[in-house]
């Protein structure tokens, strides 16, 4: 006989026993014997007795393999209970091969098969076994239809009624597995949605506000100590006028624009978002941006992230497509640049709009500048105690960097160079305190310090043998001051130095005043004998228009160019032509910030006379820089001249 499904075979001895009554039951009612009548009743009664206990065990080993397979369904991810009820059912339906469609929420069927070996495959390319008796199991829980259980068995049989019955609750359990497991993906994708619209923008999908906000206080928070952080704030200034004349449809999506072409600028590590109607920012934590090595930055990692802004703004600036038109975004930006640990979010997204408005106003791209915050206390706070460091004698302290000759090797002279030993915060740089003297009323005593110390140390040198010149920066600010040409005055008799031994650097910018006190404060300056030196020349507004208004004895090349001159030709023909320039003007040209072998060369090839940078030397002690400038003499025998002299060395 045929084992139905779900049906084991008995021992061998009870298999035996029942071969041997079924066969004396059979001889005996075929023969009609009466001497075996009786007993082969009573064997028949014993065989069928049997035979039924055997189906219940049968049946009750089903009903527990059943248990089994539906404590098995209790889970909530739709594969795992794919997977556990194809391998349940191939269990509870013995050598039967099984096979379930679960249908998605989109309408579609995934497959999964199983074997009487416990193979799974999921959604198999082949099409699925054939022979044998199908059952199917429509899968439906209230009123839903998640899919369909089919139960291939081993060869043509009709379900027993417990069999079909176990089919049946079977698919049911099923059914309500997959069921949870939906609705828990569902609830988990509908959780997902709530706070990806509660974090970010709905138009752009950036992040919001508030959550730029958490997650950047998160992101400075992991940082290391001092680690330089860069936030880029982002402002479309025609947005309103573009939102009046094409419509709010055109603003979206010239936002969505803006938007994208952020996201194409967006480096790994780095959180973009949309903090007002118009306005994005951008946050680098530990980014290429910042820092750079600290001897290539001049003032911090404000010059590498104000590159980058200038950057995006003419991404953003580049026009585009919007509502079938071509527009040109006009573009503002604002930098601020903070050591983590030191802000929070909160605070850098205020400085970068500080810092915007400046941009706003100026046009561009724009730093955040302490001075020109009204909020900012800092600056007060450095004023205060700078008073109380000019007062003594131990706090700022003077450095200086040779320049030389570049065919000779000679010094032409020094550049002194202020540094603040501060008592609590160590020693400062000019960049984190000079900005705040140049917007006080500190400038002048500062001034008149710095110039004290630079001619102190020169008049020491001369003691000492040692007569080359000595430059101090001057503020663009220090020329409204009437009281400057008579206090440089007072200070060359105070210490003995000959005026042409004093250079006073300025900047362009003085340019942009047509103000008489300035060229009367530089006429007195040059009628004492002082020479005058035009610092970063090249970046200012109007270069040779300065030089036709103040008669200067020197040309300093601003450092951008001369980084720059190796790889960029534009770079090299303004230091072409600042050198050309000097020569035909009889002014002394000096190259500043060389670094590398490579730029020496360039210069000296360009026909360059002077340099310094720290591929020379870095700011060292006065007391130092007397013993390099002995050494530097004495190796190039040269004679140091007053400035300006024409093939000086």
């Amino acid at each position: 006989m045929r084992q139905p499904p779900g049906v084991r075979f008995p021992s061998c001895l009870t298999a035996l026993l029942i071969v041997a009554v079924g066969g004396l039951a059979t001889l005996a009612l075929v023969d009609r014997d009466p001497r075996w009548l009786l007993p082969a009743a009573a064997l028949a009664l014993l065989w069928h007795g049997y035979r039924q206990w055997l189906l219940a065990d049968v049946e009750r080993r089903l009903w527990l393999d059943y248990a089994r397979a539906v404590k098995a369904l209790n889970q909530l991810d739709e594969r795992a209970v794919a997977v556990a009820g194809v391998a349940g059912a191939t269990k509870i339906f013995s050598g039967a091969h099984v096979e379930l469609d679960v249908v998605s929420d989109e309408g579609t069927a995934r497959r999964y098969r199983g074997d009487p070996t416990g193979t799974i495959l999921i959604d198999p390319a082949d099409d699925a076994p054939t022979g044998g008796e199908l059952a199917r199991q429509s899968l439906v829980f209230a009123d839903e239809h998640l899919g369909e259980l089919r139960v291939r068995l081993p060869s043509p049989v009709v379900l027993r009624p417990y069999q079909a019955a176990a089919l049946s609750a079977y698919g049911e359990a099923l059914a309500a597995a997959l069921h949870n497991a939906a609705a828990d993906r569902r609830r988990r994708t509908l959780v997902a949605e709530t706070r990806h619209a509660a974090t970010h923008d709905p138009l752009t999908d950036l992040l919001n506000r508030a959550a730029l906000i958490q997650q950047g206080d998160d992101a400075l928070r992991r940082a290391t100590a001092e680690q330089p952080v860069a936030l880029t704030l982002i402002d479309i200034d025609n947005f309103a006028e573009l939102n009046e004349t094409l419509g709010h449809g055109a603003g979206d999506d010239l936002l969505r624009l803006v938007a994208d072409r952020l996201r194409g600028v967006q480096r790994p590590g780095e959180l973009l978002g949309r903090t007002g109607d118009d306005e994005f920012a951008l946050l680098a934590v530990a980014s290429p941006v910042v820092p750079a090595p600290r001897r290539h930055r001049r003032a911090g990692p404000a010059p590498h992230a104000l590159r980058r802004a200038r950057q995006i703004a003419e991404l953003l600036a580049d026009t585009g497509e919007v509502a079938d038109v071509r527009v040109s975004a006009e573009i503002s930006v604002g930098v601020a640049v903070a050591e983590a640990g030191t802000v929070d979010l909160a605070e850098l997204l205020r400085r970068a709009d500080v810092a915007l408005h400046q941009a706003k106003a100026d046009g561009g791209v724009a730093s955040y500048d302490s001075v020109r915050d009204p909020a900012d206390t800092d600056h007060l706070t450095v004023l205060a105690e700078l008073r109380e460091a000019l007062a003594t004698d131990d706090q700022l302290v003077l450095v200086v960097q040779p320049a030389v000759d570049l065919v000779t090797g000679a010094p032409i002279g020094v550049e002194a160079l202020i540094r603040w030993q501060h008592p609590r915060r160590g020693r400062l740089g000019p960049a984190e305190f000079v900005r705040a003297v140049e917007n006080s009323d500190l400038l002048g005593p500062f001034t008149r310090y710095v110039i004290d110390k630079a001619l102190a140390v020169a008049a020491e040198w001369a003691r000492r043998g040692v007569t080359v010149p000595v430059s101090v920066n001057l503020s663009p600010r220090s020329l409204f001051d009437a009281r400057l040409p008579l206090d440089v005055a007072e200070l060359l008799r105070h210490h003995r130095v000959p005026a042409h031994r004093l250079v006073l650097e300025i900047t362009e910018t003085v340019e942009v005043s047509e103000l008489k006190i300035i060229d009367e404060v530089l006429g007195a300056l040059q009628a004492l004998g002082v020479q005058l030196a035009v610092d970063d020349f090249g970046t200012g507004f109007s270069s040779l228009a300065f030089l036709t208004r103040v008669a200067v004895d020197e040309l300093k090349v601003d450092r951008s160019f001369v980084r720059r001159m190796a790889e960029s030709p534009e770079a090299a023909a303004v230091v072409r032509a600042t050198i050309a320039l000097g020569r035909e003007l009889g002014l002394r040209v000096i190259a500043e910030g060389v670094e590398t072998a490579e730029q020496r060369q360039v210069l000296a090839g360009l026909g360059c006379a002077a340099a310094q940078g720290y591929h020379f030397f870095r700011p060292m002690p006065a007391d130092k820089a007397l013993t390099v400038l002995r050494r530097l003499l004495a190796a190039s025998g040269a004679q140091v001249l007053p400035l300006p002299a024409d093939g000086a060395s």
